[in-house]
């Protein structure tokens, strides 16, 4: 992301020292409403609070995205802030502070300092797919990470493996060096994943990752103050459906992400048949197939859009055949894992992918699951 790509991003270059404290070493990454960049905190002996490095990520919210924080419509520096005052959590991002620059234009964050992300770790791998035990290394932590949230009235909507990015342990002079081989700081240069794809249960077991980005982050009470939630691919039926917002959400986005992780492919990879139907009800069909079971009067009853996809027995409208297919059939078909691998991680995403979000396990029940303490040789 570069200024010319996106005006509403501060067009941030090496060296700029923002709020008089932060000097600009190079960008990470960038969202759709952020750019992220590392950044050292000027005089060598005072840190940011609570840091054990002068090295941050500063993450520089779009002037859109700003307004949407200051008119309570993002609820990111709110939702970082509650989990401040409440305690670190290990598997979710600290903020050291936030404040405005650019004659107030935007907001920046000052948060820990964090490597690369998993999507792009998985995608690395010739068929897109993790080890079982790096996959449940990684998942183990998400589930915990998401029972905190929960648990602090919130819920993510955004889980993702572009969104968990690993953990680094470096010093002040790693970073320094490292950002010193960056030819353009103006282009995403996350620091590189320290583990490979094919390591040990021993090595995979040392992975730490942290689930980041709360900028779609809504309380569980209350009204949510955005329509749209998730990751196209991740999206629950109640995202759809426009009924029943809750945590449960966030569950059937991780059910969705352990078979991403395990076979490399979508759950679910909706598609528009132009004039015969529509990606949300391909997507709907998709969900219905895979997870053996159709959705309920009472479920439809509370979806104000259920007129546009059903009719009044509750069929779809526009996809007149459905090709019911068992999760670990569909698992097995890609011959990449055994069948006690199967058995167990099928019944993890079929446990958080039910139609009906009351059935689905609450975060801190997801996390007792045996998929999660199967042994690893």
């Amino acid at each position: 992301m570069r200024v010319e790509d996106g005006p509403d991003f501060y067009p941030g270059a090496r060296g700029d020292v923002l709020d008089g404290r932060y000097e600009l070493c190079h960008q990470l990454g960038h969202g759709v409403y952020s750019t992220t960049w590392l950044a050292k905190r000027r005089g060598s002996t005072q840190q940011a609070s609570g840091s054990t490095t002068q090295y941050v990520a500063l993450k520089l919210l779009s002037r859109d995205a700003t307004n949407d924080v200051r008119g309570r419509i993002m609820l990111e520096v709110d939702a970082m802030k509650r989990l401040r005052e409440r305690g670190p959590h290990a598997g979710l991002p600290v903020l050291y502070e936030d404040f405005a620059f650019d004659q107030s234009a935007h907001i920046c964050l000052a948060l820990n300092f964090l490597g690369s992300d998993v999507g792009s770790f998985r995608r690395s791998v010739t068929n897109k797919a993790l080890a079982p035990h790096v996959a449940r290394t990684i998942m183990r932590q998400v589930v915990d990470a998401v029972a905190h949230l929960h648990a602090q009235g919130m819920v993510h909507t955004d889980i993702k493996p572009d969104n968990i990015l690993f953990q680094v342990d470096l010093t002040d002079e790693e970073i320094a060096a490292w950002d010193a081989t960056i030819e353009d700081p103006t282009a995403d240069s996350p620091y590189p994943c320290p583990y490979t794809p094919d390591c040990s249960p021993e090595e995979a077991a040392k992975i730490k990752v942290v689930l980041v980005d709360l900028g779609q982050c809504q309380w569980a009470e209350g009204k949510p103050t955005v329509s749209q939630f998730s990751a196209f691919s991740l999206r629950a039926p109640e995202i759809i459906l426009k009924s029943d917002f809750s945590p449960a959400i966030d569950i059937w986005a991780i059910g969705c992400i352990v078979f991403e992780m395990l076979v490399g492919r979508w759950l679910f990879h909706p598609v528009d048949g132009e004039d015969d139907w529509s990606v949300e009800d391909d997507h709907l069909a998709k969900m219905m197939e895979l997870t053996g079971e159709t959705f309920s009067a009472e479920i439809l009853a509370r979806s104000p859009v259920r007129d546009e996809y059903f009719d009044t027995q509750g069929n779809l409208l526009r996809v007149d055949e459905l090709y019911f297919v068992k999760i670990q059939d569909a698992m097995s078909n890609y011959k990449l894992l055994d069948q006690d691998e199967i058995a167990l991680a099928a019944d993890l995403v079929s446990r958080c992918c039910r139609l009906d979000p009351a059935a689905r396990p609450s975060a801190a029940e997801l996390a007792l699951h045996p998929w999660f303490s199967k042994t690893d040789q």
